[in-house]
């Protein structure tokens, strides 16, 4: 193949197309299947992984290597990774701990570099993951989640659709779509008004989240009560998303500022 650099190191095993760049250094093991017009850059390392087209990994990415879950023993598990992600230096994304559910990315992500997803973790489309930020396992990301930089999220919390995350904070419970969180521990502190409008939604469905987050985390009713409330009125779709994604936590949804002046402690 002479898209392979002479110093790559691939297994006999894999199945790589021929339109695939494979750089310097690169190490591809077994158990790998590779799609078309891929650009794998130096020093990478792909295990257990299967990757569709237009991928691009600049450097030094470790994907399907194994879990960091002592649990785990060598059972067969993989990564499954879309079409047109960008893979930025020193990215990992670790195969999952059970045989028949594999970690998963799907399409069109960015994942900045020294970004970390986890075991058993499961991202949709158009996601954006800032640099240094960890995704523990069994986490859940919906799709056009906007994730900054220096981010810890909890095992086992879920990130809604479109939702914002302000850097620097610890993400310990789940993250409702539309929302956006800030602080040290994350707190909600609104609607992601800017992301809803760049991803098209009408003026009407933003107004419509709008007065369904108040009712849900400024009312003073109890979560049950003010999904209740909502669904009386028949919601739009987007609303009822909203109100499907709170009804499903199982860790609980973040708490809602009082007010910006409000301690993050």
């Amino acid at each position: 193949m002479t898209n392979i650099h002479p110093t790559a190191i691939i297994d006999p095993s894999a199945k790589i197309d021929p339109s695939t760049v494979v750089g310097p250094y690169t190490i591809i093991g077994q158990d790998v299947v590779i799609g078309k017009n891929n650009k794998i850059g130096p020093y990478c390392v792909i295990e257990n992984t299967t990757m569709g087209d237009g991928n691009e990994l600049i450097a030094s990415a470790f994907i399907g290597v194994k879990p960091q879950d002592l649990s785990y023993k060598d059972e067969h598990t993989r990564v499954v990774l879309g079409n047109g992600n960008k893979i930025r230096e020193c990215v990992t994304i670790h195969r999952s701990t059970k045989v028949d559910v594999p970690t998963t990315v799907g399409n069109n992500c960015l994942l900045m570099a020294n970004s970390h997803v986890a075991h058993d973790c499961h991202l949709g489309n158009n996601i954006i993951m800032a640099n240094s930020t960890a995704v523990a396992g069994h986490v859940t990301i919906e799709d056009r989640a906007v994730i900054s930089g220096l981010i810890g999220i909890h095992q086992f919390s879920r990130i809604g659709t479109m939702a914002m995350l302000s850097g620097g904070s610890m993400v310990h419970q789940d993250i409702p779509p539309y929302c956006m969180s800030q602080g040290a521990r994350a707190r909600l502190v609104g609607i992601n008004l800017v992301g809803l409008r760049r991803n098209g939604l009408s003026k009407e469905t933003i107004l419509a989240i709008k007065r369904a987050y108040k009712t849900l985390f400024r009312s003073g009713l109890l979560l049950k009560e003010a999904i209740a409330q909502i669904e009386a009125e028949k919601p739009c779709p987007e609303v009822q998303h909203l109100l499907d994604f709170c009804k499903n936590s199982a860790r609980g949804i973040v708490a809602a500022k009082r007010s910006m002046r409000e301690n993050d402690d």
